[in-house]
């Protein structure tokens, strides 16, 4: 059974994350309950903020216990960090670069991590061995591997033992923002039993003990390409942006009709299709590069021209993808021309999809709508925010310490701030907001935690409606002759993401099929457990952008 120390962070860092995220878990049914061996295997970007979601996720009843490792450095600090780390029962792991990239001795703990296996206890271990703020998941080091190894071969005379390598796929759409999607995939396990003779230790002609050199790697190439396959893992940021583009030509209908995991499924299919092109990125590492008047000028005259940016000819190019399929640099171009164009103007790809526009009179009507909804939500929110405002201060003003150039070395510590302090300063606010109500404690017990829960859930609304209005207001002020060329270079990218999609892809005609359960809608317009969103590249800011994290 799990100490109580380790509860008690665990249901901390449980509301802190649920708070800050929006979490969404799939496959759990991969999940080997107590008393079976298991090592958890995530991929590892955003530093401490990994291991809270994946806490946060995995059900008490499947895991009472995992015992969490981390590197050997936080046991040399004096942070709440390091305390709360040391206090749930983590293994500290040297790195060899912390030590000049020396040879390091993690001997007791490989040995602490396989007899909590030997007992039926589940560990995790990031393979990655680095926190990295990058498109593309890390090599996976041979670690995890060695210990299943020795396990096993300590244990080879058990024919009832075995030990579940379960892979994890995190993926955050944001990860540094708040109310940011985050998917946590428990891919199937992998299955080791003492029969996996390959994987155990031989004795040597020098009287050493070693693992087939070969099994281990075999074994970490298979256990990184199921994390690879089911996260957003691309070459550069780039392709992964063109690729979010390709994906809401194909499919932007869906919204989030579909699940989280199957919209990273869709997404990665058009990444490794789109990869294949090996275009250079023109956006920075965070956010998009924002084209200046004079180059949104010349790609809107060539539209116009019907030169339609990177494709000299129409006709020639659709009989070209007829006979041999796609260009994909003249695609991914094209995409990344679009995407930039949407940028330049702040206008999101679903205003361009109408069969007809919206006149004049309906925007300003829409936008007189979501003014006034902003208004009603921001009076709603108010005393809310009063209760929260301790958290967002503290958090706004480390925030300011630690942000830094380049800004995207900074986000997993920027992320792991945001949510610690949240979780540190949730207790104290609630047990104030008790004493100044003490008479009424019966009531103000669960009416603080629901009303700060609903002050999340109208702020969410709010931005919403903020970015609408903005961008209503944009649509328009946009003159008609721009609107109705970007609506035609529009419609002809659309069907070639479509050819690709369909003929080399293998996607089915209508992407309505692509939903593999009916997802619940909330109360009305309002839900009090998640926000209906558009789309998940939603966050709380008032401005989008297409670069994803």
């Amino acid at each position: 059974m799990a100490p109580l120390p380790y509860r008690f962070v665990r249901l901390l860092f449980r509301v802190s994350a649920n708070a800050f995220y929006e979490i969404e878990v799939d496959g759990l049914e991969n999940i080997p309950p107590d008393g079976y061996p298991t090592i958890i295997c995530p991929n590892h970007s955003n530093s401490l903020t990994d291991p809270i979601c994946l806490l946060s996720a995995i059900p008490k009843k499947k895991r009472d216990m995992v015992r969490m490792t981390a590197k050997e450095t936080f046991w040399q600090q004096n942070t709440i960090f390091s305390k709360l780390i040391r206090c749930i029962g983590t293994v500290p792991i040297k790195r060899s670069k912390d030590y000049n990239y020396a040879k390091v001795d993690n001997s007791e703990s490989f040995r602490k991590l396989i007899e909590s296996l030997e007992q039926g206890n589940c560990i995790c271990i990031f393979p990655e061995g680095i926190s990295r703020y990058h498109s593309k998941v890390a090599p996976f080091k041979p670690g995890v591997a060695l210990i299943a190894s020795e396990t096993l071969t300590r244990n080879k005379d058990r024919e009832d033992f075995s030990i579940n390598l379960l892979t994890v796929s995190l993926v955050y759409t944001h990860r540094e923002k708040f109310r940011s999607n985050v998917l946590v995939k428990f891919n199937p396990p992998i299955v080791l039993t003492p029969k996996h003779h390959s994987l155990l230790k031989n004795i040597t002609s020098d009287g050493q003990k070693r693992t087939s050199e070969h099994a281990i790697r075999e074994l970490t190439s298979a256990m990184e390409e199921m994390v690879r396959s089911n996260t957003l893992d691309a070459p550069d940021w780039q392709t992964l942006r063109i690729a979010h583009t390709a994906r809401k030509l194909y499919a932007g209908d869906l919204g989030t009709r579909i699940s989280l995991a199957e919209y990273v499924r869709l997404t990665k299919i058009f990444i490794d299709a789109l990869s294949k092109a090996e275009v250079s990125s023109p956006v920075s590492e965070t956010e998009n590069e924002i084209l200046n008047g004079e180059e949104r000028e010349i790609i809107v005259e060539r539209i116009d021209a019907g030169n339609l940016l990177y494709v000299d000819d129409p006709d020639q190019d659709k009989e070209k993808e007829n006979r041999s399929g796609v260009d994909l640099l003249l695609l991914s171009k094209d995409l990344a021309a679009y995407q930039d164009l949407l940028d330049s103007y702040g206008i999101k790809d679903y205003r361009f999809s109408r069969s007809t526009p919206l006149s004049k009179l309906e925007l300003v009507g829409r936008i007189i709508v979501r003014i006034i909804w902003t208004l009603f939500l921001a009076t709603l929110a108010l005393p809310g925010w009063i209760l929260w405002s301790p958290i967002f201060i503290a958090v706004k003003y480390k925030e300011h310490q630690i942000r830094k150039l380049p800004i995207e070395d900074n986000f997993d510590e920027i992320t792991q701030y945001k949510l610690l302090i949240s979780a540190i300063l949730l207790v104290p606010i609630y047990v104030t907001a008790l004493f100044i109500t003490l008479p009424f404690i019966f009531v103000t017990s669960w009416l603080v935690p629901l009303f700060m829960w609903l002050t999340i859930r109208w702020t969410e609304d709010l931005f919403q409606a903020c970015r609408s209005c903005i961008s209503l207001t944009k649509l328009l002020l946009l003159p008609d002759g721009e609107y109705n060329n970007i609506k035609i270079f529009r419609e002809e990218l659309k069907s070639r993401v479509q050819f690709l999609a369909v003929n080399e892809l293998g996607l089915p005609v209508n992407p309505e099929n692509l939903i593999s359960r009916t997802r619940p809608r909330g109360m009305g317009y309002f839900s009090i457990k998640s926000r209906r969103k558009k789309d998940y590249n939603e966050v709380l800011r008032l401005w989008d952008v297409s670069a994803y994290n």
